[in-house]
């Protein structure tokens, strides 16, 4: 069996593995970007929110249960999946230069809820959701969705936890929240 078709035929494997590596895949090559594209990318993806729009549309998307059917089904769906994958982690990592914490907050807490929320459903559902994949299968990708949720969400905050305590220390109260709020990395 090849590495692809293994990873595709557990749903579990094929959201918990495949995804994160495509997205990973994804910035890496958006951290390896030139200055010159990163300036052209800028100036449709001011403070990341587009970035950080398509990455969360993206995602979302591929978590629908008809989705992962159809990417299963058919050779082109699959390679747009490949694709729109890889491109919201470029979008996400190239967006991360530009977006202030209070925006990153936003979108990886909506990320961290709705992959818990779907992890639930795929959990307490009744009957299969997805035609290519078993109950069991469903069940695990659902525990893995919550479990991954929690671990997206603390590793955001230990990535960005001495700019976020930074910015606090540099003021007090209010000043502190509009710097960290205000805040952009390069």
């Amino acid at each position: 069996m090849n590495p692809i078709a293994w990873l595709e035929v557990d749903m579990a494997r094929h959201m918990l593995l495949e995804f994160p590596l495509l997205v990973a895949l994804g910035a890496a090559l958006a951290h390896r970007l030139a200055p010159r594209a990163d300036a052209a990318i800028a100036r449709f993806d001011r403070y990341g929110l587009t970035g950080w729009t398509f990455a969360s549309l993206v995602l979302a998307f591929w978590m629908i249960p008809a989705a992962l059917d159809a990417a299963i089904g058919s050779a082109a769906v699959n390679a747009a999946k490949y694709a729109s994958l890889v491109a919201s982690g470029f979008a996400v990592r190239s967006a991360m230069r530009r977006s202030p914490i209070a925006l990153e907050a936003f979108f990886v807490g909506n990320f961290a809820w709705m992959a818990a929320t779907v992890g639930l459903v795929y959990q307490e559902a009744e009957a299969q959701l997805c035609l290519n994949y078993l109950a069991n299968s469903q069940q695990r990708a659902g525990r893995g969705l919550v479990v991954f949720a929690v671990v997206a969400l603390v590793a955001w905050f230990a990535l960005r936890a001495r700019h976020i305590l930074s910015s606090a220390s540099a003021g007090s109260g209010d000043d502190a929240l509009r710097s960290a709020i205000g805040s952009t990395k390069s």
